[in-house]
C-alpha cells in the first residue's frame, strides 16, 4: 500500500511491551520503508547493552543517550520505533513535540505486564509487580498523549494494528 503525501519520519512511542517493534518492522516490510528500532541502535553505536549502560551509568545518563540517537535517527529513517521511556527526558519530549507522525501504541496493562515480566533486557521492569508497572504506566499517560498525532490500541494482531494506522495515516 502507498500512502500519498506521507510525511515521515513514523514515530511509534508507547510503554514498553506495547508491540512498538514488531509494528515498526511490520510498517518497514509492508510500506518499503528504512526502519530503526532506537533501543537496538543505541546499543551499536555505544557497543553496550541497555541493561549495562543503566547499571554502569544510571537512567539519566541513558535518557542523555536517548536523545541524541533520536535526534540523529530522524534524519536517517523512515519509520522509528522508540523505548518506553523516551517521554521521561524533557529534550527528547520537545523533540517528538516538532514531530507531525507521532503515532502512540498502547495496550492493557495485563497484556504488557505478561509480554516483559521476565525479560532481562527491560532495566525498569525487572522484578515489578503489575501494580509498580502499572503506576509507571500511568506516569506517563500525560506524555504520550501530549506528542501524539495518533493514539492505536496495540491489544489487536499486527495486521490490524497496520490497518488502522495506514487508514488514519491516509486521511490526512
Amino acid at each position: 500500500m502507498l500512502l500519498k503525501n506521507l510525511e515521515i519520519p513514523i514515530i511509534l512511542i508507547g510503554f514498553m511491551g506495547t508491540g512498538k517493534t514488531t509494528v515498526g518492522q511490520y510498517l518497514m516490510n509492508q510500506l518499503h520503508l528504512s526502519y530503526v528500532d532506537l533501543d537496538e541502535y543505541i546499543e551499536q553505536r555505544e557497543s553496550i547493552t541497555i541493561p549495562e549502560i543503566f547499571d554502569e551509568k544510571g537512567e539519566s545518563y541513558f535518557r542523555k543517550l536517548e536523545f541524541k540517537y533520536l535526534n540523529e535517527c530522524i534524519n536517517q529513517f523512515d519509520i522509528i520505533s522508540t523505548g518506553g521511556g523516551i517521554i521521561e527526558n524533557d529534550a527528547s519530549l520537545d523533540l517528538l513535540k516538532k514531530q507531525k507522525q507521532v503515532i502512540w501504541l498502547d495496550c492493557d496493562i495485563k497484556i504488557v505486564f505478561n509480554r516483559i515480566v521476565n525479560d532481562p533486557h527491560r532495566p525498569n521492569a525487572n522484578n515489578k509487580s503489575l501494580e509498580q508497572l502499572k503506576n509507571l504506566y500511568l506516569s506517563r499517560i500525560s506524555r504520550y498523549n501530549e506528542i501524539a498525532f495518533m493514539k492505536v490500541n496495540s491489544n489487536q494482531n499486527v495486521s490490524e494494528i497496520y490497518q488502522e494506522i495506514t487508514t488514519l495515516l491516509s486521511s490526512d
